[in-house]
């Protein structure tokens, strides 16, 4: 069996992945407890949180599945168009688990092809929703840490994507970890989050979270008190992990992600609010897919949002065009920005 797992290991490398290690799935009971001192930490986040728990134990929809198989692949490789940092979180910009052109989607297809046609196996893996906990799979099989910003850490800080795979083979293949662990000293991510959802180290409510409130929350109710801290953000954000001292250096932006540069052209917070709904739904929303097509209201909202945090006299045009958008919820909001009331409103 250890042939077996040796085999699936250099194959993820073979394909680019930078780690991969397997652990069997009872490992992943570590995870239901975590996930309950968050609730119990945050009870507010309970009913959304206790959708995961079923990663805690993978058998409970896969009860074949005996090992997950977890790799990271770098994704700080990547140049980033200098008009979206800020705007747009990095991960969601070379997010490759739709995108058939990227490389990560490719290594992904082809590492599970690999496991089921020439090693006989029984695999399954979820690339865009997932099937178990990544990271904490990946802390388990030792190809990374977990740091005081809840981010999966690698060789090269936080910036990578996690591909896990179920298998019905009893495997393991660990690592031993040599990051060196947090400074006790060192809060600049609990420090700098813009919301205060990191409430202390390894401790974050989601409902608060930049990138949960701008694709996530639906609610303007929600949404509202914390929409000046969101700051320039439309889509998520890269706060905590920036000013973290183990990503000093690590993004290096040197190379094109597929279809990035294109895309970056139409993206500004006016061209956004301004932007045609069936854009949106057919071009957007299939990119960056935690809002959905029906949804895409959102973008709007979020980019008015900016745009109120911004200040600029550039946005007084956008902001006109949305009091006549055919949505009452964004036209709501640009009515609200046009007569200086500065609330986000709630009204259909």
């Amino acid at each position: 069996m250890t042939e077996f797992a040796e085999k699936i290991v250099n194959k993820a490398v073979s394909l680019n992945f930078e780690k991969c290690g397997i652990i069997g799935v009872d490992a992943m009971k570590g995870y239901g407890e975590k996930l309950a001192n968050r609730i119990e930490r945050f009870p507010e986040t309970e009913k959304m949180l206790r959708n995961f728990a079923h990663f805690a134990d993978p058998r409970q929809k896969f009860p074949w599945a005996k090992s997950v198989v977890i790799c990271s692949w770098r994704v700080g490789v990547y140049r980033i168009p200098y008009n979206l940092n800020g705007l747009i979180g990095k991960h969601y910009l070379v997010d490759g688990r739709r995108n058939k052109a990227a490389d990560a989607y490719r290594g992904n297809m082809l590492l599970e092809k690999y496991m089921t046609d020439e090693l006989h196996m029984h695999a399954a893996s979820a690339h865009d929703s997932g099937i178990t906990s990544c990271r904490w799979a990946a802390m388990s099989a030792g190809i990374g840490s977990i740091r005081k910003n809840n981010f999966f850490y690698g060789d090269h800080g936080s910036y990578y994507a996690l591909s896990a795979f179920l298998i019905d083979q009893d495997l393991e293949y660990i690592h031993t970890p040599t990051h060196k662990p947090c400074s006790d000293s060192c809060n600049l991510c609990v420090k700098n989050c813009p919301t205060r959802s990191l409430a202390e180290p390894y401790a974050m409510c989601s409902f608060a979270c930049v990138s949960y409130l701008t694709n996530k929350c639906y609610d303007n109710g929600a949404f509202a008190p914390l929409s000046s801290e969101i700051g320039g953000w439309i889509y998520g954000c890269d706060v905590c992990q920036d000013v973290c001292p183990h990503n000093k250096g690590e993004w290096l932006g040197d190379r094109d992600f597929p279809g990035l540069d294109e895309l970056a052209g139409e993206i500004s917070p006016e061209k956004v609010v301004m932007m045609d709904y069936e854009y949106l739904r057919n071009v957007i929303s299939p990119k960056f897919w935690y809002i959905a097509p029906d949804d895409v209201w959102v973008w709007k909202r979020n980019a008015l949002n900016a745009m109120r945090n911004g200040r600029d006299k550039r946005y007084e045009a956008a902001i006109i065009s949305a009091c006549s958008d055919e949505d009452g919820r964004v036209r709501a909001i640009a009515e609200d920005m046009k007569n200086g009331s500065g609330k986000n409103a709630e009204r259909k």
